[in-house]
């Protein structure tokens, strides 16, 4: 009986630690995720390919909202290179005491397109019927007109202050 139970404890050991993830594999991929703290700068220039990602960006305050603190901005190189940075619900609120420190932040990166005021008349009101060649190549040109003006504007949802230097 004695042997049965060392047996079987044995094995359910060996089990256990047959099942357990690798913390290699996931490890190495955070903290390559980490290791990358972008210039506000750099954000930008990256910023097609990190839209909807979270990112980490270290950056000058330059600006804090005095009503509840709910953003700030960080700026980069020089004040044309900023990036506004939403508190949201896990960092709560930003505060005046941080104007001008460096501040490392995490967060989702956004972008936001202006409305374009572009659509097809015939179609505004479900009337596909009556969209003939005509109005469809206008609206079509409205359309590109309107694609030419769209305006990007990108942000960041904060997720947490990572670093901050006075």
């Amino acid at each position: 009986m004695k042997k049965f139970a060392l047996l079987t404890l044995v094995a359910l050991f060996v089990l256990s630690c047959g099942n357990q993830k690798n913390p290699g594999e996931n490890s190495a991929e955070n903290a390559e995720k980490a290791a990358i703290v972008y210039t506000v700068d750099e954000l930008y220039a990256h910023a097609g390919e990190l839209v909807d990602k979270e990112v980490t960006v270290k950056g000058t305050v330059m600006h804090v909202c005095k009503q509840g603190g709910g953003r700030l901005f960080l700026m980069g190189s020089n004040e044309d290179f900023n990036i506004r940075i939403e508190a949201g619900e896990k960092i709560g609120a930003f505060n005046q005491e941080q104007m001008g420190s460096d501040l490392t932040i995490t967060g989702i990166f956004k972008e936001v397109k202006t409305e374009a005021d572009a659509h097809n008349p015939a179609l505004e009101h479900g009337d596909t019927a009556s969209v003939h060649d005509e109005d469809a190549e206008e609206a079509h040109n409205i359309i590109i007109a309107a694609q030419e003006k769209v305006e990007i504007v990108y942000f960041m949802e904060g997720i947490q202050i990572v670093k901050e230097e006075i």
